[in-house]
């Protein structure tokens, strides 16, 4: 048996197991998504403006979260953009000392 022969070989061999290794995650996603339809059809109203709420909070919160980080951004973003000036003004003084 050549080393080709070899390879084809284990190349069909090792195609099933890949196979099952891509089909089962995708298997699982689609299934839960098919559930979870299944399951929001059958959610009374009360409990959707739950949910309402719910998203609403959550925007809120992420919003928040930008306002509050902001500033640390851009803190930092200008800090960087003074040191890269600061290096270029240093770099001819640099070259001419070595």
């Amino acid at each position: 048996m050549t080393l080709a022969a070899a390879r084809d070989i284990s190349i069909i061999i090792l195609i099933v197991p890949t196979c099952l290794c891509a089909l089962l995650p995708a298997a699982l996603v689609f299934g839960s998504w098919w559930v979870m339809r299944r399951v929001n059809r059958g959610v009374p109203p009360r409990l959707r403006s739950v949910r309402g709420g719910i998203r609403r909070t959550r925007d809120a919160i992420d919003g928040m979260t930008r306002v509050a980080t902001r500033p640390i951004f851009f803190g930092e973003t200008q800090s960087a953009r003074l040191r890269a000036m600061w290096r270029a003004v240093l770099r001819p003084f640099r070259e001419r000392q070595t």
